[in-house]
């Protein structure tokens, strides 16, 4: 059964490649729009290309020496699985950097072409031209992981499913989690390094160019521009694939785990259909979410593009959860199952029913809280008129309380997975919830397509009339990206809360145990400094943010200072900020990705791995609620100094009060921008690599530690 399986998710990817060539081909038919365009978007292709160049030969030095320990202390074949898993997050981040390099210009030539059409006309063409760009970013990336994951189980045969006599974990678990682990590493160095560049490069021309000078948005003056748009491709784009890729990677892998625990005592064919259902349901979503975002692409006339966004997540959902009810009943109607499964072969499907409703739910919640056009942003749009303190203080609140009802979705969803279904059913919301991500990554990718093709408009010298045209276009395509972003930072931090939960029960698995005694000392103190540990690593982050930002801010205002530049009679120099961004983010990557591996190690084989367990849970009770809240506080603020600067005249009157409060609703962006952008991306990626490295050296941990 598992061979046809293996065949058809062959098949899937091999058609996903397909289709993803044909649609490059189409997206590099379009034009590029005028001279100045194309020239912008090669300075920011330049740009991007540079930092990945830059920093790659960093990170395939660490991953190296990785590999090495992970083949010494584990054994060879997780070592080369590590590697498989690195190239592919790579693959992925090259392909999906180089796809939104090209498809910014030309979203720009389409709004520039239609900028005389009709609203509705003007805005179908170009959200089609961005989607066209962004739907492969998405696919590329699921595409990938199920590739990797299913050569891998072919390599491993049927037979590492099965424990062998006196050992704890089959000898899948070692495989799997060296896979994941390959996705964990890389996503890591590229959000940490990507947050690092993009954020210094962001808050340097605010505070600068905005709050200094009062530019407005990217000033072709300001030498910071072509940084900010450069990093919105190094960030949003490339490290975001890495780190929803990495998610992804984490859920089968980790159903594959907990099935081979789950059903170790019931015949074979019912461990079979466990794992088959979980490769069904990863490439029927992958199919589904193809589907949505084709159907999403095609030219519809529209003045909001949010619906042909939404439609994407509509249809992949609903192709999702059929996928899953036809596998359920057809892989479980007839087996043996674990006294777990609560609901007989409808376990499955309403387990995987609960992760597709989460993730959306959760999205909307931090749409709620974040829209630029909810009632969150005006109040905080508004409070800028007082100051800044209070402009942070009531983004501050508002992302603290939508802590509470994100965590209660995804603990009300999670717990009816564990009730119905167990540790494989809670291992199988997860995957519900990301079984489609190729769409979440799609849409995701849209806002910083179209964030910069706005930025190239807007610093291609067309004249003010055509530039306030094509601009108008382009920030309707932005500021349905703006939701989407929302959306998508979400997804993936509540995704990510799944996924480590269901990690942590995996892992407990893996070295044998069935309940840890909570009130044990080395537990309970285990817990308090795995909490402690996620503070640190976000202090780290944000301070370094900092010390870039601080450093870029001088470049500008050190360029700035100089008349000719300031007149427009001089081009700035935009090389300088980006070197800065990337010397920055290669001096300050390399530690945060060691905390969590070190942490692991340390706590793994000083105090033992019950004592792990405890870690990992004070890391998932404190890492996930400071993630949704440093994302949503900093989502708000960023969003309602958009809206503050889209409706100004609804917000305070006079040219003199508006300079006062437009400064102190930037200075709230700017403070909301390390959060969101660095730490929060950061913080789910912390704790899968702790969990990912926890369960593949849970036996050492058992046998080798010191207390």
């Amino acid at each position: 059964m598992l061979t046809y399986v293996y065949s058809a998710a062959f098949a899937v990817v091999a058609f996903a490649i397909l289709y993803m060539i044909v649609e490059h081909r189409k997206l590099m038919a379009m034009s590029e729009g005028t001279q100045q365009m194309s020239e912008v978007a090669l300075k920011i292709r330049s740009g991007s290309t540079t930092f990945l160049k830059t920093i790659y030969p960093r990170i395939a030095a660490a991953a190296l020496v990785l590999a090495v320990l992970i083949a010494i202390s584990v054994n060879p074949m997780s070592g080369i699985f590590f590697i498989i898993g690195l190239i592919l997050t790579t693959v992925s981040v090259v392909v999906g950097l180089s796809i939104s390099t090209y498809a910014n210009v030309r979203t720009t030539a389409k709004a520039y072409e239609n900028r005389n059409e009709p609203e509705n006309i003007a805005t179908a063409h170009t959200v089609s031209a961005t989607l066209q760009g962004s739907k492969i970013c998405g696919i590329i990336v699921e595409a990938s992981v199920i590739l990797g994951l299913v050569v891998i189980l072919v390599i491993m045969g049927e037979d590492s499913f099965i424990r062998p006599a006196g050992s704890i974990n089959a000898p899948i678990t070692a495989a799997l989690t060296g896979y994941g682990l390959g996705w964990s590493v890389v996503a890591m160095f590229c959000r940490v390094a990507g947050g690092i560049f993009t954020k210094a490069a962001d808050i340097g021309a605010d505070l600068i160019g905005k709050v200094f000078m009062h530019f407005k948005e990217d000033d072709p003056r300001n030498p910071a521009v072509l940084a900010d748009l450069t990093g919105d491709n190094v960030s949003d784009v490339a490290s975001n694939e890495a780190d929803l890729g990495e998610s992804f990677a984490a859920t089968p892998i980790t159903c594959i785990i907990a099935a081979t625990t789950v059903f170790a005592t019931l015949p074979i064919a019912s461990m079979y259909s466990a794992i088959a259902f979980v490769l069904i349901l990863a490439i029927g979503g992958l199919l589904s979410a193809i589907l949505g975002l084709h159907c999403a692409s095609r030219v519809k006339a529209t003045k909001k593009p949010s619906r042909q966004l939404n439609l994407s997540m509509y249809i992949a959902m609903a192709g999702t959860l059929l996928t899953s009810a036809v596998a359920s009943y057809c892989l479980f109607a007839n087996k043996e199952l674990p006294d777990t499964f609560k609901l007989g072969w409808a376990t499955p499907l309403v387990c995987s029913l609960c992760g597709i409703l989460a993730g959306p739910l959760i999205g909307l919640i931090a749409q709620y809280f974040t829209d630029s056009e909810g009632k969150w942003a005006k109040r905080v749009a508004k409070d800028a008129k007082i100051g800044s303190a209070i402009c942070v203080s009531t983004a501050m609140g508002a992302g603290l309380i939508s802590v509470f009802w994100e965590v209660a979705v995804v603990v009300v969803f999670a717990g009816i997975s564990l009730a119905v279904g167990g540790p494989y059913g809670n291992a199988v919301m997860a995957l519900g919830m990301l079984a489609f991500v190729a769409q979440p990554i799609g849409v995701d990718a849209f806002g910083p397509i179209s964030d910069n093709a706005g930025g190239i408009a807007e610093n291609s010298g067309l004249s003010p009339e055509d530039e306030k045209k094509t601009r108008t276009i382009t920030d309707k395509d932005d500021a349905a990206g703006n939701t989407t972003a929302a959306i998508g930072k979400g997804y993936a931090i509540g995704s990510a809360a799944a996924v480590v939960m269901s990690m942590i029960s995996s892992y407990a698995m893996s070295y044998g145990a069935t309940t840890v005694n909570l009130l044990n000392a080395k537990v309970l103190l285990s817990i308090v400094a795995g909490g402690g540990l996620v503070w640190l690593f976000c202090g780290l982050l944000q301070k370094y943010t900092g010390m870039a930002a601080a450093e870029m801010a001088e470049e500008v205002k050190k360029q700035l200072l100089r008349k000719e530049v300031l007149d427009g009679t001089v081009e700035p120099d935009a090389l300088a900020c980006i070197k800065i961004g990337t010397e920055n983010a290669l001096r300050k990557m390399i530690a945060p990705v060691a905390i969590p591996i070190i942490a692991t190690l340390g706590f793994g084989f000083i105090l033992g791995p019950d004592s792990l367990c405890g870690a990992l849970i004070g890391v998932a009770a404190n890492g996930i609620c400071l993630a949704i809240f440093f994302s949503n506080f900093g989502g708000l603020a960023d969003n309602a100094k958009k809206r503050f600067e889209a409706a100004m005249e609804d917000v305070i009157e006079g040219m003199e009060g508006y300079d006062f409060a437009h400064d102190a609703a930037t200075v709230g962006d700017t403070i909301g921008d390390w959060c969101k952008d660095v730490v929060a991306v950061c913080i789910d990626i912390f704790m899968k690599i702790m969990a990912t490295t926890a369960t593949m050296l849970a036996p050492m941990f058992l046998q080798y530690s010191i207390f």
